[in-house]
C-alpha cells in the first residue's frame, strides 16, 4: 500500500502532478527552465512562482497555470498565499502575471470570503519597483520581502 495511500504520482514531461482524491484537484509542480520559473500549485492554498519569467511562448506556458487556478477557486483553501519570487520578468511575462494576479484577486476572491496573501520577494530595487507597480495597478496590497 505504501506511505501515501491517497496520492497517485504521475510524471508528465517537465511537470510533476500529484493527485489527492480528497481534494478533487491536483497539485502541480512545473520545473524551471532558463526562461520560465518553477511553479508550485498546491490545492492546500499555495501558488508559487520562482526565478525567471521570460517565456518564449507565454500562452503555452501560462494557460495550464490559469486553468489550474480556475479549478482551484471553485473550492479554495481558507487562506490562499501567492508567493512571487521573480529575479527577472519581461513585458510578456509581466502582462500574463498581471492577468493571473488580477483573476485571483478581483474575480475569484470576490466571489467568496476566503483570505489571500501576496508575498513579493525581491533582490534589487528594479524588482521591488515591479512589485509596487503590480500592487498599485491591481489595487491589492503586497507584502514585500527582501532576499539577501
Amino acid at each position: 500500500m505504501g506511505i501515501w495511500p491517497s496520492f497517485r504520482y504521475i510524471s508528465i514531461s517537465r511537470q510533476s502532478v500529484i493527485k489527492d482524491s480528497t481534494l478533487n484537484i491536483i497539485q502541480q509542480i512545473i520545473s524551471p527552465t532558463k526562461n520560465t520559473p518553477e511553479v508550485i500549485l498546491d490545492p492546500k492554498g499555495t501558488i508559487k512562482l520562482t526565478v525567471r519569467l521570460i517565456p518564449e511562448n507565454a500562452e503555452d506556458f501560462l494557460n495550464p497555470i490559469e486553468e489550474w487556478i480556475n479549478e482551484y477557486f471553485k473550492n479554495p483553501a481558507d487562506i490562499t498565499t501567492v508567493e512571487i519570487c521573480i529575479e527577472y520578468i519581461n513585458s510578456t511575462g509581466t502582462t500574463y502575471l498581471l492577468d493571473i494576479i488580477h483573476k485571483i484577486t478581483h474575480i475569484h476572491l470576490q466571489k467568496n470570503t476566503k483570505k489571500f496573501i501576496i508575498n513579493w520577494y525581491y533582490k534589487d530595487e528594479d524588482m521591488l519597483e515591479k512589485g509596487r507597480f503590480f500592487s498599485t495597478d491591481l489595487y491589492v496590497p503586497f507584502n514585500y520581502i527582501r532576499i539577501i
